[in-house]
């Protein structure tokens, strides 16, 4: 696909690779995508190495699995699951929502339950029902990141992941789209349109990189790195006598 992009300047097969799907809207305008594919596709590439270097779950399983879980759902298995029914997607999705607003402010131990449970209410709230609640998730995205930068066992690629998301979600709110009537056939409306719909790849890294350094149950444990290959590790050059 890069290859025929390049012979052709199809920005058609670049959005294909760049969102591993081949939704497209044949209105959208050519070359004005290209940027926006470019850094949509170095997120899509960043997913993929995090999702191969997931450590052993080991603690918070569950909401691990449900974070790998959605993050594969809006990217890697997105065009599977176009091709089930509606309304068993629909359910998949609410139930990996329920389980992720319910238990990821559950591994804050060391704040409030108020706040916990603060954070529980607006996730129930905002993220099965985004967009019309786009504000609530917004705040719900916000207290969240402040909570991990707080917490320590996130790094500073996490939260810009994190960052990149929420904002994607606050421009799709600041900006909407128009009614399809007003907006038919113009390039640079269903340009953004297809963006912003492409732009759920910056959700899904930050879910894939949150779980994947979710590897201890308290912040004041020692973190718990990936495991490397035994040949990689360095040996003594003596074995020491018993």
């Amino acid at each position: 696909m890069l290859t025929y992009f390049a012979i052709t300047g199809e920005v058609r097969a670049l959005h294909a690779v760049a969102t591993l799907n081949g939704w497209w809207d044949d209105d959208a305008g050519g070359w004005v995508l290209v940027p926006g594919l470019m850094v949509i596709g170095g997120l899509q590439a960043w997913l993929l190495w995090a999702l191969l270097r997931m450590p052993p779950l080991t603690v918070h399983r569950g909401l691990r699995q449900a974070l790998i879980a959605l993050a594969l759902c809006d990217t890697l298995l997105w065009t599977v699951l176009m091709e089930l029914p509606e309304l068993l997607v629909g359910l998949v999705y609410l139930g990996l929502l329920v389980v992720i607003a319910i238990l990821l402010p559950g591994v804050f131990a060391e704040w409030p339950v108020q706040v916990r449970n603060v954070l529980v209410a607006l996730g129930l709230i905002g993220l099965p029902m985004s967009p019309p609640m786009g504000v609530v998730l917004i705040v719900w995205w916000g207290l969240m990141l402040m909570l991990q930068f707080s917490d320590g066992r996130w790094s500073a690629a996490t939260l810009v992941a994190g960052l990149v998301a929420m904002g994607t979600h606050l421009t799709g709110l600041l900006v909407p789209m128009p009614p399809e009537l007003l907006v038919e056939g113009d390039p640079h409306w269903a340009a953004y349109e297809v963006l912003l719909d492409a732009s759920v790849v910056a959700d899904a890294l930050w879910m894939a990189l949150t779980a994947r350094e979710l590897t201890t149950l308290s912040p004041l444990e020692p973190v718990v790195t990936p495991r490397r290959s035994r040949s990689l590790a360095p040996r003594p050059a003596f074995r020491v006598a018993a």
